[in-house]
């Protein structure tokens, strides 16, 4: 009689032969080098440029470091003028107004010691109650009072955009935001589309409040701007500055090619010339453009909700913020002439090769 193995000998048996073919297949990768990983995102341009120099026999210039002028500008903090000041026998005189209750926070250590969004959130809320208290001081025949908290009021409104600007674009979720990241690893493949809605209700909140509706919600806020935090502003400059240097390395290759050793050089197709053809068929069509396009659709799709953010707010931003605007928008919208440069670049090198 032949007895059945037993559960615990055949899961045994089974863990080794699985180890085997684990050991089997790692040993087969690398004697034939046939397990490597698809280069993605930046590293496609690496390759295409390792590519280029053995095709061309050249070696390429050093990769430049990267610029550091794509950091957001450090914040300026700006002083907002309160020339209109509520002292403590006005303060207790708001005794059945809202505002009271507004004030006492403010005026608070912990108010006094706030944050730019905290502050901001805290003269919406001002604005919002003024009318009321300023109906019921009038009620009371108060109309001193009545008319430092309208005085009040007033001064927040006139002072509202730049409150916003120090509370969202000169904070530090926003400089986050556009920090560069340590590696780029496959970007943007694994972006999170939930930014994109950040900062569109982040525009339509500004939008409200400087057309006049001054609720808040101050939890709402908040998670607001520490979802920028999450953002890949930083990321996708710093994808375009490497598009900019690596492309710009590409077209040294091939124009010092034209000009030191030739593809070409009796009109007709070459086995270098023809090495080249190839890498650029393989490596920048097939790998690098496919790239280029997921770059170009997520910079479309932050750009329109940063745009709607930043330019109510134009007019209340210091120099060196639309300095830094300037040259971030540049760089951005530069990528189409960058792909166009580098394809005259390679038909130039190979208008010489005529048939084989």
């Amino acid at each position: 009689m032949v007895c059945a193995p037993h559960p615990v000998a055949r899961r045994g048996e089974e863990r080794i032969a699985h180890v085997n073919a684990r050991l089997w297949l790692l040993t087969s990768c690398l004697l034939l080098g046939s397990c490597q990983q698809t280069p993605t995102g930046v590293d496609t341009l690496s390759q295409y440029l390792e590519r280029l120099s053995g095709a061309t026999a050249l070696a390429p210039r050093p990769l430049l470091p990267s610029n550091t002028s794509l950091a957001p500008p450090k914040s300026v903090k700006i002083e907002i003028a309160r020339v209109e000041q509520i002292d403590l026998i006005d303060f207790l005189s708001l005794s059945g107004c809202e505002l009271q209750i507004n004030l006492g926070r403010r005026n608070s250590q912990l108010g006094r010691s706030a944050s730019p969004s905290q502050r901001l959130l805290l003269d919406l809320e001002f604005i919002r109650l003024a009318p009321a208290c300023i109906g019921l001081l009038l009620e009371k025949q108060d109309a001193s009072l009545a008319g430092i908290i309208g005085r009040a009021s007033a001064q927040r409104q006139q002072w509202l955009p730049l409150s916003i600007h120090q509370a969202v674009l000169a904070g530090p979720e926003w400089e986050a935001f556009w920090s560069a990241p340590t590696t780029l690893r496959d970007y943007p493949q694994q972006t999170d589309s939930r930014i994109v809605e950040t900062l569109i209700q982040l525009g339509r909140q500004i939008e409200a409040w400087l057309e006049g509706n001054w609720i808040a919600s101050n939890r709402d806020f908040e998670l607001l701007l520490s979802d920028l935090r999450a953002g890949d502003g930083g990321a996708l400059l710093l994808s375009m500055d490497q598009v900019a240097k690596q492309l710009a390395r590409a077209n040294d290759l091939l124009t010092r090619a034209d000009k030191e050793r030739p593809l070409c050089p009796f009109g007709r197709k070459t086995t270098r010339s023809q090495a080249v053809e190839a890498v650029v068929k393989k490596f920048f069509v097939g790998e690098v453009q496919p790239w280029l396009v997921q770059l170009r659709q997520r910079k479309e799709l932050l750009s329109r909700p940063i745009a709607a953010l930043e330019t109510p707010l134009v007019g209340v931003q210091p120099k060196q913020y639309r300095d830094w605007v300037q040259r971030r928008d540049a760089l951005m919208e530069s990528q189409t002439a960058l792909i166009k440069g580098h394809v005259r670049v390679i038909q130039q090198v190979l208008s010489q090769c005529g048939g084989s």
